[in-house]
């Protein structure tokens, strides 16, 4: 596994979530969520819209703008209909204020 330096915290207001691409060119999300950063994979698994551009995050949980499905960003699990396939996730942290992303 590799670790990526991808943005500062105070980059990702609280409540908000930030697309970002990983070193090997994976497309993420990352979410604040009540001060923690999550990361997932930044494409809905039904159909392929980007959840930080076309989403909308509401405490824990993304849904896609596409068809109002939606995800909880600290596991990744579908929540709601018509998603059934859970986004991958990937392991963060914080070191010195830098979001890094383990990939």
């Amino acid at each position: 596994m590799s670790m990526a330096e991808l943005c500062r915290v105070e980059d990702i207001a609280l409540g908000t979530m930030r697309q970002e691409f990983l070193p090997d060119g994976t497309l993420i999300a990352l979410y604040n969520v009540e001060g923690h950063i999550y990361a997932t994979a930044d494409t809905c698994t039904h159909a392929a819209a980007s959840l930080s551009e076309d989403g909308t995050l509401k405490g824990r949980i993304v849904e896609c703008g596409f068809h109002n499905g939606s995800f909880d960003v600290t596991t990744g699990e579908p929540c709601a209909s018509p998603c059934t396939v859970a986004l991958t996730t990937y392991r963060v942290e914080v070191v010195d204020g830098v979001v890094n992303v383990k990939y």
